[in-house]
């Protein structure tokens, strides 16, 4: 129902800053999927709807059609001919990098030990069940939708400064994905220094899924790193449970300088030699310049 508003009313504008503004307010179809309001006696549809699936499912179909009003072409599994510059041991540092940073900040909550973190988990008190799913799924798809929009706008607005443009897209899709989470404020008694500490926290990992994306064309990676990070949250302690803690203990301090600034100190690695070409061959068919458009999309 939204595709024509977004098509007509947000697909002309070039501005990329406004385009930034305007994405926001893209969310307004979250309202209408929890409207539907289906019955809790059907769980699956009920969680589907209530949880936001549909809503993100809804962002990721308008973004297809709004992106190429845009004059690009939204494939969240982008076939490319393979930059010359990709080396298969630079997506396997980055899909380690990612798995090490995924486990470090989903386990971190039994002791902020790092040995404990990997080899200390008890699964038996995973608390499995279909919000805790649904609520995972959402995220992965709707703030990794986000995110594509993000880089493709930062990309298309600083194409103008070759070099820039990749760093600002990294960076910039980064911090307002952290800044995104000033929302989850007063969540479920989630406190005030907790939701700055979350801010903080998630660059980290941001960091590494923007590159990711950059480095392969392919969403649906950080998709899945995204939707495992939530849900292994949500099966430790619920998604209706507070998603930060702070003591203001040393291991805080710790933790939160581990999980920023080891996939900073990565993603800074990224941006030179052949891994930075391969991100820039591959903005190059985000954005279809150098006339390949046809060889890329299939």
């Amino acid at each position: 129902m939204l595709v024509p508003i977004a098509v007509v009313h947000v697909g002309p504008i070039k501005n990329w800053f406004l385009r930034l503004l305007t994405i926001y307010f893209l969310d307004i179809q979250y309202d209408d999927a929890q409207n539907l309001a289906i019955n809790p006696d059907f769980r699956w549809l009920h969680s589907l709807t209530y949880q936001g699936v549909i809503a993100a499912i809804a962002l990721l179909t308008m973004t297809c059609f709004l992106v190429k009003a845009w004059g690009y072409h939204f494939n969240p599994n982008l076939k490319f001919i393979k930059s010359p510059s990709f080396q298969k041991k630079i997506l396997l540092a980055l899909l380690i990098m990612a798995t090490i940073d995924l486990f470090y900040n989903e386990f971190i909550n039994y002791d902020k030990a790092i040995w404990t973190v990997f080899f200390g988990v008890d699964i038996g008190s995973f608390k499995f069940s279909i919000p805790n799913l649904t609520a995972a799924i959402e995220p992965g798809i709707l703030e990794e939708t986000e995110r594509y929009l993000l880089i493709v706008i930062f990309l298309a607005g600083f194409n103008r400064f070759p070099k820039y443009r990749i760093p600002v897209a990294i960076y910039g899709s980064a911090i307002l994905f952290g800044l995104s989470h000033l929302s989850n404020f007063c969540w479920h008694g989630e406190s005030f220094t907790a939701t700055i500490a979350q801010v903080i926290g998630v660059m980290g990992s941001a960091f590494i899924w923007a590159e990711l994306y950059l480095y392969t064309g392919k969403l649906w990676l950080p998709m899945i790193y995204h939707f495992l990070m939530d849900y292994i949250s949500d099966l430790q302690s619920g998604w209706n449970s507070a998603g930060w803690s702070w003591n203001g203990e040393i291991t805080d301090y710790i933790y939160t300088v581990l999980i920023v600034g080891v996939p900073l100190l990565f993603s800074i690695l990224m941006l030179f030699g052949k891994r930075r070409q391969v991100m820039e061959d591959n903005a190059d068919l985000i954005l279809n310049l150098n006339g390949r458009q046809s060889m890329i999309y299939q």
